[in-house]
């Protein structure tokens, strides 16, 4: 049918608990801009879920499930796959791999889903998903290739797909931060940010590993994937809302 949107939507807590006046805002923004969604299936990527050295993990069992207790609320979810399309998607490159298991109980086996997914999905209805594994190999024209391969299959897909970036950003803001300071973390932040508005992703493949590994966006691989998919698509980025959680960046962005 087709591909309906391309969503890049953050996955800190703080979407959900509010514990301050930016981040109740984040909350409304997601929620306004995910709200015509209308799709059949999600195909999500997040960069806390299943992760494979050498190949991109497409999760094919029959359900995804997961909790997350949070400060304010538990959240719950529980999908079916949308195995015909997981499948096309494992299939079509030589860095996607298929993975699947069978449980003592039989065929129909469950996934974890990890934070990074439930918290995304959590703006959406009842869907079939397709969760997917970031990579962090450095292979970009590989990422971007696999980021066209992904808009072709939704493209011609037989149900009306939607695929969600699940991506913070930088995460060496703050000294006091987990990861403590770096200077190339503001200069990502604003990297990706004037990429986002210009919708041109191509100076994010200037960067080399050494700043990555300063900056600690778990984003990166995510962002040259999406570059793959604006560049067959010819779709152009909207900036939704951007700031700084204490040490991190959440950016809200969205394909038209």
């Amino acid at each position: 049918m087709t591909l309906e949107n391309v969503f890049i939507i953050p996955h800190g807590d703080e979407i959900i608990d509010h514990p301050n006046r930016n981040s109740k805002e984040l909350w409304e923004k997601i929620r306004k801009v995910t709200a015509d969604d209308s799709s059949h299936t999600l195909i999500i990527i997040s960069p806390h879920g299943l992760k494979l050295s050498n190949s991109i993990g497409v999760i094919n069992t029959q359900y995804l499930k997961g909790h997350l207790t949070l400060k304010t609320r538990t959240i719950r979810k529980n999908y079916e796959t949308d195995r015909p399309l997981a499948s096309k998607i494992a299939s079509s490159t030589k860095i996607t791999q298929e993975v699947s298991f069978v449980t003592s109980s039989g065929p129909l086996s469950v996934f974890p889903l990890d934070f990074g997914s439930i918290i995304p999905l959590t703006f959406f209805g009842k869907r079939e998903v397709v969760s997917i594994g970031q990579p962090r190999f450095w292979d970009l024209n590989g990422l971007m290739e696999f980021g066209k391969t992904l808009a072709v299959i939704a493209e011609d897909y037989h149900k009306r797909v939607s695929i969600i970036i699940s991506a913070d950003q930088a995460h060496t803001h703050a000294p006091d931060g987990i990861y403590g300071y770096s200077p190339e973390s503001k200069t990502y932040e604003e990297l990706i940010e004037k990429c986002i508005m210009s919708s041109d992703l191509s100076p994010l493949l200037n960067l080399n590993q050494e700043f990555i590994d300063k900056a600690k966006p778990d984003s990166f691989w995510n962002m040259v994937i999406l570059k793959g998919i604006m560049d067959y698509t010819g779709k152009k980025s909207i900036l939704d809302y951007h700031y700084i959680e204490h040490y991190f960046g959440m950016l809200l962005a969205h394909l038209y």
